[in-house]
């Protein structure tokens, strides 16, 4: 059976805007001085600044600690994450949708920068879960995008078996275009582009798929 690797934040799981409500208790609770745009662009920079590392809650607390001069602890980190993943997720019935009828043709997997379990949770809390076959963090594999985390999924198999869905032009879409699997370039910010097949909203995959 064909295989689609989905990245599932901004591609699947499209967060409400209660993530910064969320975020901001947090911060008021913890007396933290560091704002929720601030801590979500230090987890962009972990990604960047990490690939093909596996990151693990200490490694995710530590560097959070050492980049944003935070005392933030184990308990706290798992307390935010917990809460992260209750999010409410916008675009739901649309995106089952989606799933339902991919996964009657295709092999379903995840790779998402974010923890395994706490994404694990989101699709379960939103009755998405059933539709992968595997869900791959970056507490698993090395962090997404990377080629060695890749190949483990594709572990010698046919790389023309795969298809790759992204939404970041630059971060999701070159490695497996140049690793010569199927891509497709979730276009959803307008980019002018020319170099991958693309959707524009979700439901546009099972009309190209």
């Amino acid at each position: 059976m064909k295989k689609i690797i989905f990245d599932l934040d901004n591609t699947l799981l499209f967060l409400s805007d209660e993530w910064l409500n969320v975020y901001d208790k947090f911060r008021e609770k913890y007396s933290l001085n560091v704002s929720s745009i601030e801590m979500f662009k230090t987890i962009g920079t972990i990604e960047v600044n990490n690939k093909d590392k596996i990151i693990n809650h200490d490694f995710f607390i530590n560097y959070i600690n050492e980049n944003l001069s935070q005392n933030y602890d184990e308990n706290m980190g798992k307390e935010i994450l917990e809460e992260y993943a209750k999010i409410p997720l916008l675009k739901v019935d649309i995106v089952e949708d989606v799933l339902k009828y991919l996964s009657s043709k295709y092999e379903i997997i995840a790779y998402t920068n974010w923890f395994t379990d706490n994404q694990i949770y989101r699709l379960k809390i939103n009755n998405l879960d059933k539709y992968f076959t595997k869900i791959y963090g970056w507490d698993i594999l090395p962090v997404k995008p990377s080629k060695k985390g890749l190949e483990e999924i594709v572990n010698g198999s046919d790389i023309n078996d795969y298809i790759f869905i992204g939404d970041n032009i630059d971060a999701d879409m070159v490695i497996p275009d140049e690793m010569g699997m199927k891509t497709i370039f979730y276009n959803n910010k307008g980019i002018v582009q020319d170099k991958y097949k693309e959707v524009k909203n979700i439901e546009e995959l099972k009309n190209i798929l």
